[in-house]
């Protein structure tokens, strides 16, 4: 019922969703009836040729994809293959502190007896654990679509930040915070301050964005980072504050020369797992 109350709010026709559902529409409608009789409340209005949902179907709809994606979760925790085994993977550690905690959650819960050992570092430095065969499997950046090694399975706009309030960005030069030497996009940002013709110094320098925020959020710099990065107390950059387009990052994939089934499986869901972010 949930599955079919869902298309039909997608398609406002209870006839074009019966085709979706493989049912006829009277069994489409004796549903809908059914869950309108459970709730209590009218989930649609009726229109001559089409549906539109109710304040309260709109209210429902949010927790119908919940319990929809509770149960698909559910299903795929008993239906997959029980895989055993140890997976050793990297990524950077922006990567960590954004994505990972809800990447390795629900890994677990499909796959309760796959250890993942997880590092976090630079991509440079993860790199060469991956040869080394120190690692199975790990996460990169770079600013280069087609020459860089790997999977491509994401890829998100680098902005320059600073405080939602301060004026570091209005200095002359301006100061910047900035990762290591080794990032990729270092010198792409550094680029587009040199096609704008602006000033600028070198104020800070960290491993991770964190460190770079730090400084932004203090207003003692601006910062190049991924757009998903910036909250509430910081903002973007745009030309009319003098700073041109950075470009993007791309995130990718590489695996190392263990390919058994947990590296598999695991990597299967990293990909899953970023193309939902699309």
């Amino acid at each position: 019922m949930l599955k079919t109350f869902l298309t039909i709010s997608e398609t406002g026709s209870f006839t074009v969703a019966a085709g979706h559902v493989f049912r006829t529409p009277s069994a489409v409608s004796m549903q809908i009836k059914r869950l309108e009789e459970q709730l209590g409340r009218a989930l649609f209005i009726r229109h001559s040729r089409h549906v539109t949902l109710t304040a309260d179907g709109e209210a429902f709809l949010v927790h119908a994809r919940e319990m929809l994606r509770i149960n698909d979760e559910a299903l795929a925790r008993f239906r997959v293959p029980q895989v055993e085994g140890r997976v050793r993977f990297g990524a950077p550690d922006d990567l960590g502190a954004r994505y990972l905690p809800t990447v390795l959650s629900r890994f677990a819960s499909t796959h309760p007896l796959v250890e993942v050992e997880v590092v976090l570092s630079t991509s440079t430095a993860l790199m060469a654990q991956l040869e080394a065969g120190e690692i199975d499997l790990i996460l990169t950046t770079s600013t280069e679509l087609a020459l860089a090694p790997g999977e491509l399975i994401f890829s998100e706009r680098l902005v320059w930040v600073g405080a939602r309030d301060g004026v570091a960005f209005s200095r002359t030069p301006v100061p910047l915070a900035l990762s290591a030497h080794g990032c990729p996009w270092r010198a792409t940002a550094l680029a587009s301050l040199t096609a704008a013709n602006r000033g600028y110094r070198i104020a800070y320098t960290s491993e991770t964005g964190a460190g770079q925020l730090a400084a932004v959020m203090a207003d003692l710099a601006i910062a190049p980072l991924p757009i998903g990065i910036v909250g509430e107390n910081q903002r973007v950059l745009t030309e009319k504050d003098g700073f041109g387009q950075i470009g993007r990052y791309h995130l990718r994939l590489l695996k190392g020369a263990d390919t058994g089934s947990a590296v598999q499986v695991f990597a299967d869901h990293i990909r899953h797992s970023f193309a939902q972010h699309d």
